[in-house]
């Protein structure tokens, strides 16, 4: 028996507000493509990953509870184990998504490892897949994909800025994949839920708990479209061949 099993959810359940789109932005175009379909294809292509789980939010899904397939999935996607539906938070989203493995990795004895990926990064490159589930697999811990930040960082109170500065050398810009065993990540969203806490991102809910969170390298193409400026940039690098992997 395998002393892993890996599996992927991918968020793609937001309304993007910011997207300013009148349907979700994951069910947005890229030459002709979802950004739904465009993320599935990287973890489909990645044979580490061997299974993958999709929030979507109920309202984009049928009321046989899965959604139009044809019109967002890839023909193929290796691994897609279902479509879940996702909660009022991202928060919620994630934690459906993982009672969803729960369930699937039942009775399995090695262990479970997740990967938690916002789905508009659908550029992530291989390599960050890769690097992310190393580092898992030689500890007992989180790890998180991030870069380093190169600008000045200074403090400000509305629009005056405060004397300190804070060292970029001590600072990280979160990516997604961020990821940790299924059994420790259920234990803090629990927590969460129990406490009424809301994070902005998964490692939070473990670093509050004092558990060990990795940082490997991510990627500037790994970058999360949130306007649509975003998805116009985004339309021109992919022409232009940017995201190539």
């Amino acid at each position: 028996m395998s002393e892993f099993r890996t599996y992927a959810i991918i968020l793609a359940a937001g309304r993007g507000e910011r997207m300013q789109a009148d349907r979700n932005k994951m069910l947005l175009e890229i030459a002709g493509r979802t950004l739904l379909e465009l993320c599935l294809e990287r973890f489909s292509k990645n044979s580490a990953i061997e299974h993958i789980f999709t929030v979507m939010a109920p309202e984009d899904m049928s009321s046989r509870g899965e959604t139009d397939q044809a019109r967002v999935l890839p023909e193929s996607c290796r691994g897609l184990e279902g479509i879940v539906a996702g909660g009022k938070t991202r928060q919620d989203s994630v934690f459906n998504g993982l009672k969803a493995v729960e369930k699937h990795a039942a009775g399995f004895k090695g262990r479970v490892l997740v990967l938690i990926h916002d789905g508009a990064r659908c550029f992530i490159p291989s390599a960050v897949i890769g690097r992310v589930l190393a580092r898992l697999k030689s500890e007992r811990c989180a790890v998180v994909a991030a870069l380093p930040v190169t600008d000045t960082i200074r403090q400000a109170e509305y629009d005056s800025l405060k004397e300190l500065e804070i060292p970029r050398e001590e600072l990280l810009k979160m990516q997604t994949p961020q990821a940790a065993d299924l059994d420790i990540l259920l234990h803090a969203f629990e927590l969460a839920r129990e406490e009424g806490i809301q994070a902005t991102d998964d490692i939070a809910l473990l670093l509050r708990m004092g558990y060990p969170v990795r940082a490997v390298s991510g990627d500037s193409r790994n970058l999360k479209l949130t306007t649509p400026a975003d998805i116009e940039l985004a339309q021109l690098l992919y022409k232009a061949g940017y995201f190539y992997d």
